[in-house]
């Protein structure tokens, strides 16, 4: 579901969450309402592919899903920000578990 990516000191860099349950859009609507989080621009849709920028913490980020996953990383090319674990730990405490019970629902269906 979500994969992480760090540097050899143990950094987290930038992670991703599976396709399968988020889209780019969703996960800009859902990050609006987090605190310090603010939108450069909306998405158009729940469906947008992105790539779409905002701050947490005033640190540049970007969403993007060029091979399908919904990548979080800093807008910045090679840069890591302590404040992407805080983000990371938002995404899991108050998001993650919706995408779980929201998927297993697909499966067990009447």
């Amino acid at each position: 579901m979500l994969s992480e990516f760090r540097d050899a000191s143990g950094a987290l860099g930038m992670f991703e969450v599976n396709q399968r349950f988020t889209t780019v859009g969703a996960l800009c609507t859902a990050l609006e309402r987090f605190p310090g989080v603010r939108l450069e621009d909306s998405p158009r849709s729940f469906w947008s592919a992105g790539p779409h920028r905002f701050s947490f913490k005033d640190r540049p980020y970007e969403i993007t899903a060029r091979f399908g996953d919904v990548r979080v990383a800093p807008a910045e090319p090679g840069a890591v920000y302590r404040e992407t674990e805080e983000l990371l730990r938002l995404i899991v405490e108050n998001l993650v578990s919706k995408w779980q019970n929201r998927e297993r629902s697909r499966f067990f269906r009447v």
